[in-house]
């Protein structure tokens, strides 16, 4: 392909370095906004109400994930690869993820009436957050801006939104409202977020009403994201079944200290899709330039999500006692030996978020279903051993582990993959390549 035929044609480095600072600012402020708050509310509510609030909030999210389907990825490329037909993709995509919300929504009530005695703080909280499940199918606008590399737009109504939820849970924080408040906070947030990229989306040119939606193309859609439907409900399991599991074999209090720890971890989440969104352009033009340049490309980008990760990891592991004490108060002391066991997880969500890019390209979706259900169950597995013994520490080990199989070891049991394995060991082992890079003469 030569590269003025190439889908990403014009979109070059500095279009591409200007989307990833916008993207990289939005983030950081959303990161700081979201850690500050959620350190505030922390405080006020304390470990127990922490912990009941969480535990609904990883239900909500576990079905949402499911609700996403996907679609994000495969639409990103679909955008770049055929931008006269993004408003009927981007239709057709919403409509599927509304069909998949209705069966969530659905799903959600039943498990809020179905929770069993001594649960009632948390069925009240299901039903006031139910329309998160809804809203995934509104944002769909924001993938064609990020796949347009329109940065400031995309960022512009994520810190909006977030400003809002953020004011008014601090407003509820003042008032000493009841938990439902902050939990109707969450939706509030999502819902202007949704208005907001639909907004400024059909400013900058995308006009994709449902009706543009064509049954061809859900049908494609659906065929094709089905194992990323799986593989994403499957990685947001291993990523919250620790609170789920921890509330039912040792309570809410559990909960609380275990996500005010992972809260060190999760504000980071952000930077590997950030950083993966602003290369996929760059790669996908480097896929038509030949195999090897293709994988010099691929190891960097594994290289900048290792080191990435590593500059997070380390400094964070080492401080975690002075950060818990500072940060919560001794009220989540216990909290403290959890950071400094679940940050070294970013390694492998930056290398596996990259791995995953990968993935959709060369349409290994069943393969990153089987990795995802593998860590899945694996987290499920080391929780049940685990957690009575250790609490929310053996979470945390449960945790590293899992995402270490499912992002990385697993690639080394599928053949097509197992070159990628490879580049994943190197970028695992960054530091004593560049200690030996260093050494050289």
């Amino acid at each position: 392909m030569d590269r003025l035929d190439s889908p990403t044609a014009g979109l070059g480095i500095p279009q591409a370095a200007r989307h990833f600072g916008w993207l990289l600012a939005e983030r950081i402020a959303r990161g700081l906004i979201f850690f500050t708050i959620g350190l505030v509310v922390a405080r006020h509510l304390g470990p127990t109400l922490l912990g009941t609030l969480s535990f609904s909030l990883a239900i909500v999210t576990l079905l949402a994930g499911w609700v996403n389907f996907g679609l994000e990825g495969v639409l990103s490329r679909d955008v770049l690869l055929q931008p006269d037909r993004a408003a009927e993709q981007i239709a057709s995509a919403a409509v599927l993820r509304l069909m998949v919300g209705g069966v969530a929504w659905c799903a959600l009530l039943a498990v809020g009436f179905g929770l069993p005695e001594g649960h009632g703080a948390e069925a009240r909280l299901l039903l006031v957050l139910s329309p998160l499940v809804l809203l995934p199918s509104l944002l769909l606008p924001d993938v064609w801006l990020r796949a347009k590399l329109r940065g400031r737009v995309s960022a512009t109504a994520q810190l909006v939104a977030l400003s809002v939820g953020a004011l008014l849970r601090l407003l509820f924080v003042l008032t000493d409202a009841p938990l439902t408040a902050f939990a109707a906070a969450a939706v509030v947030e999502a819902v202007v977020v949704a208005w907001l990229v639909h907004a400024l989306a059909r400013r900058e040119g995308l006009h994709a009403p449902w009706s543009m939606a064509r049954r061809a193309t859900i049908q494609k859609l659906l065929w094709e994201c089905w194992p990323l439907a799986l593989s994403g409900v499957a990685v947001v399991l291993y990523m919250k079944i620790d609170e789920l599991m921890l509330r039912a074999l040792l309570g809410p209090t559990e909960v609380g200290w275990y996500t005010a720890a992972t809260r060190f971890t999760e504000i980071w989440f952000f930077l590997p899709s950030a950083i993966a969104s602003s290369l996929l352009p760059r790669l996908m033009e480097a896929q038509g330039a030949g195999e090897e340049h293709y994988r010099q490309r691929l190891q960097r980008s594994y290289d900048l999500q290792a080191t990435a990760a590593y500059a997070i990891a380390i400094p964070l592991s080492l401080t975690a006692p002075w950060l818990v004490a500072l940060a919560y108060g001794a009220a989540f002391a216990p909290s403290a030996p959890i950071v400094a066991v679940h940050i070294w997880s970013v390694v492998f969500v930056f290398l596996g978020v990259a791995r995953g890019q990968w993935l959709v390209q060369e349409g290994h979706g069943k393969f990153y279903l089987v990795s995802t259900l593998s860590g899945a169950l694996l987290n499920i597995g080391l929780n049940v051993v685990m957690i009575p013994r250790w609490g929310g520490l053996g979470a945390a080990v449960a945790t590293v582990i899992s995402y270490a199989v499912a992002a990385w070891l697993s690639s080394y049991f599928h053949p097509p993959s197992r070159r990628t394995a490879n580049q994943l060991t190197l970028a695992l082992a960054l530091p004593f390549r560049l200690r030996a890079a260093f050494r050289s003469p």
